[in-house]
């Protein structure tokens, strides 16, 4: 099995800058959320579970995501944030139910708040769910791939390339220190 190809598309620099703008778009359909959502928690008196549990996850998200979004850049990463994009999906799926519940078809005027005709703002919520649940489940699948092929090549290679180095030119000479050990120069 050829590794480099599989280090060459995950190293390669095209690859981090989809996770990157994923991770933007996240971010982003996290701040639209977060603004509607505190809107209606503002404005209208209604606090039922399903808007309390939107605004917590679109929070979150946008704390987590502030920092994510960069995280590409760096080339020690290998996928790491796995796990929390994975836990993260799941919550915007589950938001993305809800906001379907309440709002789908004829029922946006009788719920989250009811009888609060601004049935625009509450289709956006959906919408803004959709987009950011489909860019989360695609960052799983790309973060899973990054790691497994970082991973592949640190178990097939030795160890990682970049840290098992030879720091010297492969010259290395055995120096004793006078007290029975050995070391390298």
């Amino acid at each position: 099995m050829d590794t480099t190809n599989t280090k060459r598309f995950f190293d390669n620099p095209i690859i981090r800058t989809f996770l990157g703008l994923h991770n933007f778009l996240v971010l982003a359909s996290s701040t639209i959320l977060t603004g509607i959502l505190s809107y209606f928690l503002h404005h209208y008196h209604y606090r039922n579970t399903h808007l309390v549990y939107q605004e917590v996850i679109a929070v979150v998200t946008l704390f987590l995501y502030l920092f994510a979004t960069f995280l590409p850049a760096f080339k020690f990463y290998r996928g790491y944030m796995l796990p929390l994009n994975l836990l993260l999906s799941y919550f915007w799926l589950t938001s993305l139910i809800f906001s379907s519940q309440d709002y789908a078809g004829n029922r946006c005027l009788y719920n989250s708040p009811p009888f609060v005709n601004r049935c625009r703002l509450k289709h956006t919520i959906q919408a803004f769910w959709i987009i950011g649940f489909s860019y989360l489940f695609l960052n799983a699948i790309l973060e899973a791939l990054m790691w497994a092929g970082s991973r592949t090549n640190r178990l097939l290679h030795g160890g990682d390339i970049e840290k098992d180095r030879p720091l010297t030119s492969g010259n290395a000479v055995p120096v004793s220190n006078g007290h029975g050990t050995t070391t390298t120069v």
